[in-house]
């Protein structure tokens, strides 16, 4: 595949659509449907929010991917969309299906999975898209390493990923590499930590709390 080789621009300040991932098997949650998963007295979904609430700039659209449960996902009251392929063949099928219903805006990208997301996260991918215009996205990375799942896209990169998907390839990092996104650096690693796994909700719970 080659890379991409045309510019397109978009002004600090336009309106963008957000993500939410929650269209997983939940395989290291005993297959829960990981946005139902509770925290704090609240489902993850509704932590994911949340966090797109308190971004510096709070996004013109909301949509959901989800494969089960779908009526409760549109019970918050945003745009719901399941993959195009079948057998849950991953996060980057959900992209691809939010991407299909963005043809005018950039994406933000988020998992429903890391409720204490930092609100600057949008306008520090936005500032990197703007910085480097012949780019198709932009990505958080902090100390522990990349966070390919909280990017920010062009609505260009779905023709991009349809092909990559279509080779049978599935590493989100790897298809951002070949869109040559931007990385953008991230001090508070907790910040993007994962709540998936059931021994990290244990962990999290009150002691005495079963």
């Amino acid at each position: 595949m080659s890379e991409p080789s045309h510019t397109e621009h978009k002004a600090v300040g336009a309106p963008y659509d957000a993500l939410i991932l929650a269209g997983g098997k939940g395989s290291r949650l005993e297959g829960r449907d990981k946005g139902w998963v509770m925290h704090k007295g609240l489902p993850l979904i509704e932590h994911a929010l949340a966090c797109l609430a308190a971004q510096s700039t709070v996004p013109a659209r909301i949509l959901i991917s989800a494969n089960r449960n779908i009526d409760a996902y549109k019970q918050t009251g945003h745009i719901v969309v399941t993959d195009e392929r079948a057998d849950f063949a991953g996060p980057l099928a959900g992209i691809e299906a939010g991407l299909m219903r963005c043809k005018r805006n950039n994406l933000l990208v988020i998992p429903c999975d890391t409720p204490l997301l930092p609100s600057n996260l949008f306008v520090r991918l936005e500032t990197a898209l703007a910085d480097n215009p012949a780019t198709l996205a932009a990505y958080a990375v902090t100390a522990d390493g990349p966070q390919p799942l909280c990017c920010l896209l062009r609505p260009s990169a779905a023709g991009w990923l349809a092909k990559y998907l279509d080779e049978q390839q599935a590493a989100a990092i790897k298809w951002l590499d070949q869109l040559g996104a931007c990385a953008v650096h991230f001090d508070d690693t907790t910040a993007f930590s994962n709540f998936n796994t059931m021994e990290m909700f244990e962990s999290l719970k009150p002691k005495g709390q079963t």
